[in-house]
């Protein structure tokens, strides 16, 4: 909605204002909340018809709508405040007015940047751009060093041997902060309102893996780990950084039936789901593979991610390639895998999840 020319204010005017951008800003629900105080909402929310809308009320919206805004765009949506003593009407303010006639009135030096419909139109766009993150405004963990396995040297794969190797990793969140919930009272967060904070704010995980060796399959993996640049899990969709196919929703991720729905945190369940997979680069190794899972838990304030590195290769090459199924890391390389985080940590701070080791490169 928006105020009329010449109609009066109403404090449902400002209390509808406070309400959404308390559902961007704060706790939320489901698909939105960036998990933050709104102190204007919680310092607002009993204005009543009894008391004045004066320049203070719009001022404290102003300061919460802009943080969204800064988080999404780096910019303010209402670029200026309200001067103390202004009469504030629906398309500007000014310090007097001028009777037209009746009640029709004029505004004098106008500031057609500080009527009310402005603030309508500012939470307009910052519940348009709920889900975009700006430059600069998000910590980016280096790669594989946040959370990663130990380095395995030892041989897998092969002719007679277990043709897969895992690792999985759990990435919990654990709430404890506080945040302003949709009534305008300050809670306490759950842990699944920080997993639910942390994606709607555009946060991310981000996995990846590397695999060294000189032999033609080690450089193989290692063309197909490092080509993969990182599988990046974010609220709604799975995308990928380098080349993979991944839960996009454009995707035929493993290769099996139709177009994959995508899937990010909103769309995890309690059993595991691919949400990546990628071959071997030549023709002689095509048939291996390396795939990634994700899973929620009953709670949801845990993703669980499990890895999977399929050496399928048979050796039978009619001529093509060695005659054998040679091992992986054959040649005295090493692999490793990990994840990291692109972590929201500007005008809305998200506190860091907790990582942990599950299976650590081993034989599945």
């Amino acid at each position: 909605m928006a105020v009329t020319t010449g109609s009066i204010v109403q404090n449902e005017d400002l209390t509808g204002l406070l309400e959404r951008v308390g559902a961007v800003l704060g706790n939320g629900s489901g698909a939105t909340g960036y998990g933050q105080r709104v102190t204007s909402f919680e310092n607002l929310k009993g204005v009543n018809t009894a008391n004045d809308i004066d320049n203070d009320h719009w001022n404290q919206l102003r300061t919460d709508v802009n943080t969204c805004s800064q988080h999404q765009s780096n910019n303010n949506a209402v670029p200026d405040t309200v001067t103390a003593g202004n009469i504030i009407g629906a398309e500007a303010s000014g310090p007097s007015v001028t009777r037209i006639s009746g009640d029709t009135f004029s505004i004098n030096s106008p500031d057609a940047q500080q009527g009310v419909n402005d603030w309508f139109s500012a939470v307009n766009t910052i519940e348009t751009n709920a889900n975009l993150i700006g430059t600069g405004n998000f910590e980016l963990t280096t790669t594989r060093s946040f959370l990663s396995n130990a380095p395995r040297f030892t041989e897998w794969g092969g002719a007679g041997q277990v043709q897969a190797i895992v690792a999985e990793y759990a990435v919990t969140f654990q709430g404890g902060y506080e945040t302003t919930d949709t009534a305008g009272n300050v809670i306490t967060a759950s842990g699944a309102d920080h997993m639910r904070h942390f994606f709607n704010a555009g946060g991310e995980i981000r996995i990846s893996a590397q695999l060294s060796g000189s032999t033609a399959k080690d450089t193989d993996w290692g063309t197909m780990l490092g080509n993969t640049g990182q599988v990046v899990f974010g609220k709604n969709a799975t995308t990928v950084t380098g080349t993979g196919r991944a839960r996009d929703g454009n995707t035929n991720v493993d290769q099996s039936g139709g177009i994959d729905s995508a899937l990010g945190s909103r769309q995890l369940t309690t059993g595991y789901q691919i949400i990546f997979q990628k071959n071997g680069s030549q023709t002689e190794y095509a048939e291996n593979y390396w795939a990634v899972y994700a899973k929620r838990n009953v709670m949801f304030n845990t993703v669980t991610f499990l890895l999977e590195f399929a050496d399928n290769d048979s050796g039978d090459r009619t001529g093509i390639g060695p005659a054998i199924d040679e091992p992986v890391l054959d040649s005295g390389g090493s692999m490793t895998a990990g994840l990291d985080l692109k972590r929201p940590n500007a005008n809305v701070n998200i506190l860091q999840p907790i990582p942990a080791v599950i299976t650590d490169l081993r034989f599945s």
